[in-house]
């Protein structure tokens, strides 16, 4: 009973070092950079398998190039393991415009603007209220709020010079109403 109690430990521990293959590790390639497939056939020569489980979109970054692989490159991993990859998507990430179009003063549409991204040129004025945001325009087209655009993008803001604007009287009374 004494040889069960102390070889039972001893074989169940012998055993599962040989079933969890410990202490046998194989080093993860450095494949960021590469395209998914050149990524894929490196990962299979050295017994790795992958997950593709984000998408990024990364300027100047090739369609399908791997941006980020979990574990690292260098690392030591298990045979058959999965590793976890980034790949870079063509899509630039948009964003609705923000609502600054007839609804706020210069200062606060900079700092939304900027906040949300986006980058400014030097303003263009118009007749109107001093420094009230008359519209939004990207080159020459002009935005409407809520428009979905890249961010990062550039605007000009369309403002007021706080020149008064003369007064059009827009009611036509027709003569024989008073003949």
């Amino acid at each position: 009973m004494a040889l069960v109690v102390v070889a039972t430990p001893f074989v169940v521990l012998n055993w599962l070092d040989s079933y969890t293959l410990h202490g046998r590790t194989i080093e993860v390639p450095n494949i960021c950079g590469m395209s998914i497939d050149e990524g894929a056939e490196r990962l299979k020569k050295s017994s790795l398998g992958y997950e593709i489980v984000d998408y990024k979109y990364q300027k100047g970054a090739a369609e399908n190039e791997i941006l980020e692989q979990r574990p690292v490159g260098a690392s030591r991993v298990k045979k058959d393991r999965k590793i976890h990859l980034t790949l870079n998507s063509n899509k630039e990430p948009t964003m609705a415009l923000p609502d600054v179009v007839d609804n706020c003063s210069l200062r606060e549409a900079v700092a939304r603007l900027r906040a949300a991204g986006f980058k400014l040129t030097p303003h263009d004025t118009i007749s109107g209220e001093k420094d009230w945001v008359y519209s939004v325009k990207m080159g020459e087209d002009t935005l409407r709020n809520g428009a979905h655009i890249a961010i990062g993008s550039t605007l000009t803001l369309v403002v007021g010079s706080g020149k008064e604007v003369e007064a059009v009287d827009s009611v036509l009374v027709e003569e024989s109403w008073f003949e």
